[in-house]
């Protein structure tokens, strides 16, 4: 991305968006920290994000603790993140003696255009989510993707999500739901999510396929030329080869009584 601060105001503002359509939706921002919480059991939609460089190891206690306080206003898995590019330096050991274990990468990429497909597209019925069927095999196929309880996804099988401005698919191969992708209109820019393919479908170009599909249906209705997203380290290398830099990573962290639920 071009800068941190583009990496951190689209993801909030993705954030923001997507949380804010679920109906019990909470969001505020103050002391350095954004917080969307739908209030659902699936964590990836109850999350806070530092939107500020932070001075030094104290001011990272500070909103280490305001994210915990934050946390404990959900009865449900919230998770915290940490722009690496703002975060002092030892910041991993403080986040760990404050009670926050790490969950994830997310590294955020950029470009103003994508490269030319490496090889044909493999034949998929592509479906833009318009009905409860295809928002729930979108669901399914994330929660297999991410290893994850398909419970945890129940509160995204219903077209809360899906309004004339998103654009989400999901790709069928031989009429089975194999992959998905969405985009959404963030910080003035196309924002992808929600990119996911089946364990065992891997390596058949079926995820570029569906988010090649996307991101021209959403380029299509707001016309922004540039496009963004937030990699996980498993979909970094597809980003990357179609075209997308590199810019600062935010690292998930969740407590280490995430048990319990907050």
């Amino acid at each position: 991305m071009n800068s941190t601060e583009e990496n951190v105001e689209v993801l909030i503002a993705a954030w923001s968006l997507m949380v804010g359509r679920l109906p019990d939706a909470s969001i505020q921002s103050a002391g350095g920290l954004a917080t969307m919480f739908a209030h659902v059991p699936l964590p990836f939609m109850n999350m806070s994000v530092q939107n500020r460089p932070l001075a030094d190891a104290d001011d990272l206690r500070i909103l280490l603790a305001d994210a915990r306080t934050r946390a404990a206003t959900c009865k449900y898995t919230s998770m915290l993140g940490i722009c690496e590019a703002w975060a002092p330096e030892g910041w991993q050991q403080i986040a760990a003696e404050e009670g926050f274990a790490f969950a994830l990468n997310m590294t955020g990429m950029a470009t103003d255009q994508l490269l030319p497909l490496r090889r044909p597209s493999p034949t998929l019925d592509i479906r833009r989510i318009s009905d409860e069927a295809t928002a729930r095999d979108l669901a399914m196929i994330n929660a297999h993707a991410y290893e994850m309880p398909t419970e945890l996804f129940e509160c995204i099988c219903n077209l809360h999500l899906w309004h004339e401005d998103s654009f989400g698919y999901v790709g069928y191969a031989n009429g089975k739901a194999v992959s998905c992708a969405a985009t959404f209109p963030a910080g003035g820019t196309v924002y992808v999510a929600l990119v996911a393919t089946l364990p065992g479908e891997h390596g058949k170009g079926y995820a570029e396929a569906v988010m090649r599909h996307a991101i021209e249906n959403g380029r299509k209705a707001k016309r922004y030329s540039r496009i963004t997203l937030h990699a996980s380290d498993m979909g970094y290398p597809l980003y990357r080869s179609m075209g997308f830099e590199s810019g600062t990573r935010v690292i998930l962290l969740m407590p280490t009584d995430a048990h319990a639920g907050h």
